[in-house]
């Protein structure tokens, strides 16, 4: 009886590693990464870099809703997690497409692929992501036509590459509509294990990556590490670790500027 508990028990244990294997698959995923070439900044305090818009154009789609308790998204050893609203409520995915007169078209995040029309209410997550989901009590949805790939059509965009804020589903789900040959960039720090296995089943068939190194990025008071990311003082990443290990924000600096 005790070696049949045992073989139980053993088989159990590789059962549970194999799932969760499986599971977490996409965090053996390694993205073949070179270094965000970076421009010597045109300007060295927000000041002057605010005095001096750009031609730069900014319009921001939606490409799906996500219903939950936006509370989630606070770290859960916050102070503020007790004064929080934790009725769960819609939140818009969000695509930012920036105009560069000189260098394109460019995408900050990528929301949605047509997979959350199709396949609602988890689109083209991956099991794991789609559980965690279900588990937190998280749906997304997306009216036809919504999704990032029908809306670049429609405004006859091809971005040349992405800017990242962060490694989540909901902020890299369009990848898959996006051309092989978009740069996706993003904090050199994001792409851990565990995002990696969030995310990875996206970026299939996509080679061209590059990072944002803010270890060695200037910083400007009172924002801390910034990157002008085309030397001319039009768009700027911020270092805003927190969310996540590598968040990103980015200053378009047009008129008026948009953060």
């Amino acid at each position: 009886m005790l070696r049949k508990i045992g073989l139980f028990s053993i088989l159990s244990i590789i059962a549970t590693v194999a799932a969760a294997a499986y599971l977490l698959r996409g965090g053996f995923h390694r993205f073949i990464v070179a270094p965000y070439k970076v421009h010597p900044a045109a300007f060295s305090s927000w000041n002057d870099v605010l005095k001096n818009p750009r031609d730069i154009s900014l319009v921001t789609i939606q490409t799906g809703v996500i219903h939950m308790d936006a509370c989630l998204n606070l770290d859960p050893k916050s102070s503020k997690q007790s004064e929080c609203n934790h009725v769960p409520r819609d939140l818009a995915v969000l695509v930012h497409w920036v105009h560069h007169p000189r260098f394109g078209d460019f995408l900050i995040d990528a929301g949605f692929d047509d997979s959350f029309a199709k396949h609602p209410p988890y689109g083209n997550y991956t099991e794991a992501m789609a559980l965690f989901n279900w588990a937190n009590g998280v749906t997304n949805r997306q009216s036809q036509g919504e999704d990032l790939a029908s809306q670049l059509v429609r405004l006859n965009v091809h971005p040349k590459a992405v800017f990242f804020t962060h490694f989540h589903p909901d902020h890299t789900g369009g990848v898959p509509a996006l051309d092989p040959q978009t740069e996706f960039i993003f904090g050199k720090l994001e792409p851990s294990f565990l995002a990696r296995a969030a995310v990875a089943n996206h970026f299939l068939g996509k080679s061209k990556f590059s990072s944002l190194d803010f270890s060695t990025a200037p910083t400007m008071a009172p924002l801390g590490a910034s990157i002008d990311l085309f030397g001319d003082g039009s768009l700027w990443a911020i270092s805003v670790p927190g969310h996540t290990d590598d968040d990103v924000a980015f200053l378009v600096n047009g008129s008026p500027p948009f953060c």
